[in-house]
């Protein structure tokens, strides 16, 4: 009998290998995520878009403490991007907030399960192919309890042989006792960088370049192509040790004599970065987070930057702009603007409450090209840690 409807389809033969196609293991990020703060941001979506160029049918899993908030900030940046936050609840999820003290209870469920808010997550973690614990200031001292990633990992490592490799770390500061602890666990990792001398010495690991360089050799552009502000200015609102008279007195300086149209105050960490733009310029030009992380980072040859924000610095200076640092926190702040300034930035370390004039910013003119050398060399340590 006939039938009638849509003609039969002769379907290829499979090749005549005999072979079943070799399913890709999952590759693993763990960062700070989803905060946000631009400088964190933008080395997450590095890392993520150089997966998407170089293996975009893999799925990338990203455990962030904010995955809500990262799945839209990266949404675009990875066809088969899936935001989780196992590893982080994990490692928050002390009572004591001690990383020493909490190292067995994070060993034993990584290792053994049992417990239903992990389960899932850490059954999908067994499966990857790779953990890489991303650059950045945020496993330190001043935060221990984020030490607990490293107490994670490590256990994933040893238990399950999980290959994992961190990138471009800043512990400073790290207390003594927590020195040592913090070194045995990166001991069980196959590859770890730090990006300062300080962490690199303390933890016994190899001196590299911060994880922000990557995004200097990928195909986006970080900058904003236009018309800005003669004069940027970009100082954290969150830390409290600073008395906001003597940051405004600073931030006078640098702004005396130009007009309201040629200032632009800039914004890494909504709602805190507009705190002095509020007390010093109401009126002039404001880029908040969310248009920065669009459109780019204000940031030219020829301007002038007070910043107090270490990727600001970078960025700024990679695109031939004059700037003073402003520092802050000392052992920590200051300790990772010195590394960039080792760099060969050229830009002038200043105090809250210095005198400054925007015409004595520096700048070293030849560090816009040696900030593409070194994107280049961040590139090819990624291309090092992801084989084809």
């Amino acid at each position: 009998m006939k039938l009638f409807g849509a003609p039969r389809v002769k379907m290829p033969a499979a090749p005549p290998t005999g072979e079943q196609p070799v399913l890709q293991k999952p590759l693993y990020l763990v960062s700070t995520a989803g905060h946000p703060d631009y400088g964190d941001e933008v080395i997450t979506r590095a890392w993520i878009e150089y997966l998407a160029q170089r293996f975009p049918d893999r799925t990338v899993w990203l455990d962030c403490p904010h995955p809500g908030r990262a799945s839209h900030l990266f949404g675009g940046a990875h066809p088969r991007l899936r935001t989780t936050s196992t590893l982080w609840e994990l490692a928050l999820g002390s009572e004591t907030h001690d990383p020493v003290t909490d190292e067995e209870r994070i060993t034993r469920i990584v290792r053994d399960l049992g417990s239903p808010r992990f389960d899932a997550g850490l059954k999908a973690l067994r499966g990857v192919e790779s953990m890489h614990l991303i650059g950045g200031g945020y496993v330190n001292g001043a935060s221990q309890e984020h030490l607990g990633l490293l107490a994670g990992i490590a256990a994933a490592r040893e238990a399950f042989g999980i290959p994992a490799h961190a990138t471009g770390l800043d512990a400073m500061p790290l207390e003594d006792r927590l020195r040592g602890w913090a070194k045995d666990r990166l001991a069980a990792f196959d590859s770890v960088e730090a990006r300062d001398e300080s962490t690199a010495d303390a933890l016994g690991v190899e001196l590299g370049l911060d994880d922000a360089f990557l995004a200097l050799a990928l195909k986006r552009s970080l900058y904003d192509r236009r018309p800005t502000p003669d004069r940027m200015v970009l100082v954290q609102g969150d830390l409290r040790e600073w008395e906001d008279e003597a940051v405004l007195a600073t931030i006078d300086g640098f702004l005396a004599g130009i007009a309201e149209t040629s200032v632009g105050f800039a914004e890494s960490v909504p709602p805190d970065d507009a705190h002095f733009r509020n007390a010093a310029r109401p009126e002039a030009r404001f880029y908040p987070f969310g248009e920065m992380w669009v459109d780019g980072l204000p940031a030219r040859a020829g301007q002038k930057w007070l910043t107090s924000r270490f990727h600001a610095h970078l960025l700024a200076a990679a695109a031939g702009a004059a700037g003073f640092v402003l520092a802050g926190r000392g052992g920590h702040y200051d300790t990772r603007h010195r590394t960039l300034r080792e760099l060969g930035t050229g830009w002038t370390l200043v105090r809250a409450g210095d005198a400054v004039r925007a015409g004595d910013a520096t700048v070293d003119p030849s560090f816009a090209d040696k900030a593409k050398q070194l994107g280049a060399r961040k590139r090819a340590q990624a291309d090092r840690l992801y084989p084809r």
